[in-house]
């Protein structure tokens, strides 16, 4: 084949080419100033090349001590005409961490017009790895969280099983509710201090775009799980079983206690396990698995309150799992929580 008389590309499709490309590039002549970005390139760094005229590559992007990595990758080259071996770096800019591959060539002296110039310029690639880093970090907090999570639960059912069978202590039930809120407060701290995760991720900050969906549905959620609480309640009187011989009503002070606790369960249950669990598995049903594991755990954690009072605190879970998964805040969670979980316990027990 004769390659002589084959057409090389023009300058239009090489650029055509660059444009379609997913990865960042850069073009820097002899003199350090930016020549070329491709849209890529402007959308990994916020930055036009209209933005860097008469401006070189140092004063643009080696001015920040942060970027120490970053720096000394790319003085390397442009004072050495070192070209290191690809390789992932951090880059900060305005509060905005980023993780980038950097892929540096410099330009072959015959290419040049100036061969005699020490610097002959460079192409570099820019493969932004920022989400994939995020991801991974996410997982290593997710799992450390659950981590965490299943340490407190055995606490929790160990003090209580010495407590409850060994001891033979009577306790009651405010001491195992507050041990559950210590339990949220502690996971709260490791979160807080000990992760990136936003109070977004774990579902504190309302989702402000479907407010009105959200009251609106939660509304009618809580309605119908009361209707059926009181029929339940109609349907055992009437068959003569009767968990408490009378509708006992509840105080408002039980109801404001009720609301903070209903709150720091939500908080553990939705924000720390459904959200942990759905973050670290990798299966077809993944919210589904989510949900129906979150709901065992919950459930589990209220044994110390008897069986009857532990299943209905899973068919609770599971609806509120539902609730969450749509919503993707605490809130309506927790209005569910509590106007439900206090009429049961006024009800039933």
């Amino acid at each position: 084949m004769d390659t002589k008389n084959l057409s090389p590309l023009s300058s239009y499709q090489n650029e055509r080419i660059f444009e379609n490309m997913s990865d960042g590039i850069m073009t820097i002549n002899q003199n350090g100033s930016i020549t070329y970005m491709n849209s890529a390139c402007e959308q990994i760094f916020g930055i036009t090349l209209a933005d860097l005229e008469n401006k070189s590559f140092e004063d643009v992007f080696l001015n920040n001590k942060k970027n120490k990595a970053f720096n000394r990758l790319f003085l390397a080259s442009l004072r050495k005409n070192v070209i290191p071996e690809k390789t992932t770096v951090k880059y900060e800019k305005n509060a905005e961490v980023q993780y980038l591959a950097v892929d540096i060539s410099l330009i072959h002296e015959e290419e040049t017009t100036d061969a005699g110039h020490c610097f002959p310029g460079m192409v570099v690639l820019f493969d932004d790895l920022t989400s994939k880093y995020r991801l991974k970090q996410h997982e290593h907090d997710f799992a450390y969280i659950f981590a965490g999570l299943i340490f407190c639960i055995s606490i929790y059912l160990s003090v209580w099983s010495l407590l409850r069978f060994t001891l033979k202590l009577p306790l009651k039930t405010p001491f195992y509710t507050m041990m559950i809120q210590v339990m949220a407060f502690v996971l709260f701290l490791e979160i807080i201090f000990l992760t990136s995760l936003s109070l977004k991720e774990i579902g504190l900050i309302p989702n402000i775009s479907r407010i009105k969906k959200n009251v609106l549905e939660t509304f009618c959620i809580a309605l119908t799980v009361c209707a059926l609480l009181l029929l339940s309640k109609v349907i055992l009187t009437l068959v003569g079983i009767r968990i408490k011989k009378y509708f006992i009503g509840g105080s408002p002070e039980g109801a404001y206690t009720y609301l903070f606790t209903a709150f720091i369960q939500e908080f553990l249950a939705r924000g720390v396990i459904q959200t942990s669990v759905k973050s670290l598995m990798r299966v077809k049903y993944q919210k589904q698995f989510g949900i129906l594991l979150t709901s065992l755990l919950f459930a589990l954690m209220h044994l110390p309150f008897g069986f009857i009072f532990m299943v209905g605190a899973l068919f609770l879970s599971l609806i509120l799992g539902y609730l969450y998964e749509r919503q993707k805040d605490l809130w309506g969670c927790t209005f569910l929580h509590w106007s439900c979980g206090y009429l049961a316990m006024c009800l039933f027990f």
